[in-house]
């Protein structure tokens, strides 16, 4: 909506003019009416208001001299100019001063107000497309702190905030996907991006960095508090929020500074783009402030190899402790701060070890979530497919081996850290130990207390590696009366010490 200002030493008149249109149906708003020059130069100063409409004859400063002085201020503002005399002087005068109409008060009616308007919109929006694509390019150049002489008279003044509004990357089967936004999003939001706020914050321009990145520069103007800037800013945000949100399954988040000057735009900006690269690790739909960001952590690399093993001998042991060991290993990246490298290379990792089994056992995955983004999505992602996975090996085992096999393995996962033996197998299930024995290793390939061996070494290691006990506890909770046998039989199995082990994961 265009603003407009009246200005006459008449309050009849601005009354009449007040009157004679519905200035809003018509797209316009009168911000401000005055009754001299002075009043007016006061007004346009506060509500920069894009059309004004005077009187010629005031006193004081009169129309013409009004003209001069807003047109010095702003080459810009359209000015009509009203008088109840048809002098040739006073139109030659006005286009020297770049009037762009002069009427008589007494032909003015409703017609030809409307029309004179709409030649002003006309030309209002030829000049603010040629500025608009002047600022974009401005603001491009600001950024990536590339402005050259000449190119700085845009007038835009020293206070600014930027905005990124990022639509989060997609995870599918292991690695994120590039995502851009649609032509509907931008149409949609760019709405609420351009809109003022409280004539005190300003669109000057956005540029699209990236196909899913959207970086907008704001203005600040008439207001010095810091507390009222910060809330303006925030409440900006959440305008921006609030719209996506509207928009269905449209994942995003938006990152914001605090006020800045000029020479500070290109490294707030990079600052910006760096910590969107984490926006897998924030809460969904969100917007951030900059500053008050988690840093981001040290991009150490973490050979996952040995957790993958383990995650391998939960599945087919059909462990119930799969849920909390995936959510150590996600853990595990967030631990010392965001760690992006590390996150990805889990995910590969994960994945290749979910789409091995899968080809190797001949299982297809049930899993089939959509739109993906954050790491607590992709986690529980996970963490559903491999149960799945796990509780079918488990029933095809269960055509596999016979009821007793599988009893004899139930009772390894509830009862490894107690001593167990063929002996004590032999009374529990009330048969002949050395018989189950040979049932066992006919039917799954290998000895018992092998299988518990297997079964307890692999305990052994998620305990480590949650690195909340000492090998003594350790080797005790899984089974081993002293740390020294357990230490054997983890080397013979492992191929290192339990204690080399536990500092593995951090190398």
């Amino acid at each position: 909506m265009q603003k407009v200002m009246l200005v006459d030493d008449e309050v009849l008149a601005i009354d009449y003019l007040t009157h004679l249109i519905d200035w809003e149906s018509q797209g316009y708003k009168i911000v401000g009416s005055a009754i001299n020059g002075k009043k007016a130069l006061d007004i346009y100063e506060k509500h920069k208001p894009d059309i004004v409409i005077s009187d010629i004859c005031m006193m004081g400063m009169d129309g013409l001299e009004l003209a001069r002085q807003l047109k010095a201020k702003n080459s810009d503002v359209v000015i009509i100019l009203i008088s109840a005399y048809k002098d040739f002087e006073y139109a030659q005068k006005g286009i020297q001063y770049g009037v762009a109409n002069y009427l008589l008060k007494h032909e003015l009616n409703e017609e030809i107000l409307i029309r004179e308007l709409k030649l002003v919109r006309e030309k209002l929006e030829a000049g603010e497309k040629r500025k608009k694509i002047y600022r974009e390019y401005f603001t491009n150049r600001l950024i990536y702190n590339q402005v050259e002489e000449g190119i700085t008279e845009l007038e835009i003044g020293n206070r600014f905030f930027l905005v990124m509004v990022h639509k989060n990357l997609l995870f599918s089967r292991g690695m994120f996907n590039e995502t851009k936004w649609e032509t509907y999003e931008l149409q949609e939001v760019k709405k609420v991006i351009e809109e003022e706020m409280e004539e005190k914050v300003y669109y000057v321009s956005d540029v699209q960095i990236t196909p899913n990145n959207l970086i907008v520069l704001y203005k600040i103007q008439n207001t010095t508090s810091k507390y009222i800037v910060s809330s303006l800013i925030f409440r900006k945000c959440e305008k921006i929020c609030e719209c996506l949100i509207s928009l269905s399954n449209c994942q995003f988040n938006v990152v914001y500074s605090e006020e800045i000057n000029r020479l500070e735009i290109s490294s707030i900006f990079q600052k910006i783009s760096f910590q969107i690269r984490y926006a897998a690790f924030w809460k969904p739909q969100c917007a951030y402030n900059l500053y008050k960001l988690q840093p981001a952590g040290k991009e150490e690399r973490i050979a996952w190899n040995v957790q993958v093993e383990e995650l391998r001998t939960m599945i087919y042991e059909r462990s119930e402790s799969i849920k909390d060991f995936i959510g150590h290993l996600f853990g595990m990246t967030e631990y010392y701060g965001y760690s992006l490298g590390a996150f990805k290379e889990l995910l590969h990792a994960v994945e290749n070890l979910v789409r091995e089994i899968e080809e190797k056992e001949g299982i297809k995955r049930k899993s089939s979530r959509e739109e993906l983004c954050k790491v607590g999505e992709i986690q529980h992602y996970y963490i559903e497919c491999i149960t799945d996975i796990r509780d079918e090996i488990y029933e095809r085992n269960g055509e596999k081996y016979c009821k007793l096999v599988i009893d004899m393995m139930r009772y390894i996962y509830k009862n490894y850290n107690q001593e167990i033996s063929l002996e004590s197998i032999g009374e529990e299930f009330q048969m002949n130990g050395v018989y189950l024995g040979q049932l066992f290793k006919k039917e799954v390939g290998i000895t018992f207390l092998k299988y518990l061996t297997n079964y307890r070494i692999g305990e052994a290691k998620k305990l480590l590696l949650e690195g909340k006990m000492n090998i003594t506890e350790v080797s005790k909770q899984v089974g081993y009366k002293t740390s020294q046998y357990f230490s054997q039989i983890f080397i013979k199995n492992v191929g290192m010490k339990p204690q080399d082990y536990k500092r593995e994961p951090k190398k």
